[in-house]
C-alpha cells in the first residue's frame, strides 16, 4: 500500500508540474517578449513547442517505457525538466528557450502519461474516475500557485523565468519520490495489461468523439490562457499586469471546482457531470467575449473556471464509457488528442491574432463548445439507440 501511495504522488506531481509550466504562459508572453525584443505572436507560437513536445511525449512514451522502463524514463524525464529550468533562467537566447521548451514538454508529456497509466492501472471502478479528477485538482492547485508566483516576480522586478525555477524545485522533489518508490507495482500491472490487450480494442463514435471533443477543449481552454489578459487589456484599456489576474482567478475557481467536482463525480453518473460542465462552459465563454463591463469578466472568468476545473480527465472518463473493457490505446487515445488541442491551440492563434486580432479568436472559444456539445448529443443518442436493439 505504501509504495501504490507513492506511485499515486507521483502522478499527482506530474501533473502539478506541467501545471506549472502550462498555466502562466498567458502572463509571460509579453514580458518575455521585451527581454528577447520579440514580437507576441513568436512568443506565443514558441508555447506551442512546449505542448507540442507534450504530445510528441505522450506518444513516445507507451514505446520507451518498455524500452528503458518506466522507473527510469520517469527519472531520466525529470532529470531533464531540473536541467532545462535552469537553463531557461540564465539565457538569453531564443534559440535555446526553444530547445528547453521542447525538452520540458516533452519530458512533461511523457509524465503525464505516466501519471494516466499508474492511476488506470493500478485502481478501478469509482475510484479510477475519483483520481482522475483529484489529478485534475492538482492541475488546478499549480494554476493558482505559479501565476501568483509569476506576478510577484514581475511585480518585484525579477526575472520572468523566477516561477520556472520553482517548478524545477518540485521536479527535484519529485526525483526524490521516485528513487524511494517501488514501480513493480506497475510492473505487474503491465503484464495483466498485455493480456488483456491480446483482445481488439473497441472504438465506436462515442469514444471517437470524447478524443475530438477534448482537442476542441483544449483548443478552447488554451486560447483563453494565452490570449485573455491581453483581450481584457486591449479592450478595457488597462495594464497588462492588471489584466493578467485573469488567470489567477480562472485557476483559484478550477482549484475550488476541482475540490467540488472529486465529490460530485463519486456521486453523481460521470455523463451527467460530463454534459452539464460543457454546456455551462458554452455559455459562460460567451459571456466572456461579449460583456462589456470590467467587474462582470471577474465574475465569469471564476465561472469558467470552476466548471472547467476537471475537464481534461473527465473526457477520459466519460469516454472509456462507450466500451464495455476500455484499453490503453482507449486512453491513449484521448489523453493525445488532448495533448495535440494543447499544442495547436498558441499556433493557430497566434496566427489568427496576428491577422484578425484578439477578439476573433476569443469568439472562436463558445463555438468549439457549441461542436462538443453537438458531438456530446449525437452519441448519446446513438449509444441509447444500440441498446434498444
Amino acid at each position: 500500500m505504501k509504495h501504490k501511495l507513492l506511485l499515486t504522488l507521483i502522478s499527482f506531481l506530474a501533473n502539478f508540474i506541467m501545471a506549472g509550466f502550462a498555466s502562466q504562459f498567458g502572463m509571460l508572453i509579453e514580458p518575455i517578449a521585451q527581454c528577447f525584443h520579440a514580437d507576441v505572436s513568436t512568443i506565443a507560437f514558441i508555447f506551442s513547442l512546449l505542448n507540442g513536445g507534450a504530445l510528441v511525449g505522450t506518444i513516445l512514451a507507451f514505446f520507451l517505457i518498455d524500452i528503458i522502463g518506466i522507473k527510469r524514463i520517469t527519472l531520466l524525464s525529470y532529470t531533464l525538466i531540473v536541467v532545462c529550468t535552469l537553463m531557461l533562467y540564465f539565457t538569453n537566447s531564443l534559440i535555446v528557450l526553444d530547445i528547453c521548451m521542447s525538452l520540458i514538454g516533452l519530458c512533461g508529456g511523457v509524465g503525464l502519461c505516466i501519471a494516466g497509466t499508474i492511476v488506470v492501472s493500478i485502481w478501478q471502478n469509482r475510484v479510477q474516475s475519483t483520481m482522475l479528477v483529484v489529478q485534475d485538482a492538482t492541475f488546478n492547485i499549480a494554476g493558482v500557485i505559479f501565476p501568483l508566483i509569476t506576478t510577484y516576480a514581475l511585480t518585484h522586478s525579477l526575472s520572468w523565468a523566477s516561477s520556472y525555477l520553482t517548478v524545477g524545485l518540485i521536479a527535484v522533489l519529485t526525483l526524490v519520490i521516485i528513487l524511494v518508490t517501488n514501480f513493480d507495482l506497475m510492473i505487474a500491472s503491465k503484464e495483466v495489461e498485455k493480456q488483456n490487450n491480446n483482445q481488439k480494442s473497441e472504438w465506436n463514435f462515442g469514444i471517437l468523439s470524447a478524443g475530438i471533443g477534448l482537442f476542441l477543449a483544449m483548443l478552447a481552454l488554451y486560447t483563453f490562457l494565452t490570449w485573455a489578459p491581453l483581450f481584457v487589456s486591449q479592450k478595457f484599456t488597462i495594464s497588462f499586469e492588471d489584466a493578467g489576474n485573469i488567470i489567477t482567478q480562472y485557476w483559484a475557481a478550477a482549484l475550488i471546482g476541482a475540490l467540488v467536482s472529486t465529490a460530485i463525480v463519486s456521486r453523481v453518473k460521470i455523463h451527467h457531470f460530463f454534459i452539464t460542465i460543457i454546456l455551462l462552459a458554452f455559455v459562460i465563454t460567451i459571456a466572456i467575449v461579449n460583456t462589456q463591463d470590467l467587474n462582470h469578466i471577474s465574475y465569469f472568468t471564476y465561472g469558467y473556471g470552476f466548471v472547467c476545473s476537471a475537464l481534461y480527465n473527465s473526457f477520459v472518463a466519460y469516454g472509456v464509457t462507450f466500451v464495455k473493457n476500455a484499453s490503453s490505446k482507449n486512453v491513449s487515445f484521448i489523453l493525445v488528442s488532448g495533448s495535440a488541442g494543447a499544442m495547436f491551440s498558441p499556433a493557430i492563434s497566434s496566427l489568427f491574432q496576428e491577422y484578425f486580432g484578439t477578439q476573433i479568436i476569443m469568439n472562436a472559444i463558445p463555438v468549439f463548445y457549441a461542436v462538443i456539445i453537438v458531438m456530446l448529443v449525437i452519441s448519446q443518442l446513438l449509444k441509447r439507440k444500440n441498446n434498444l436493439k
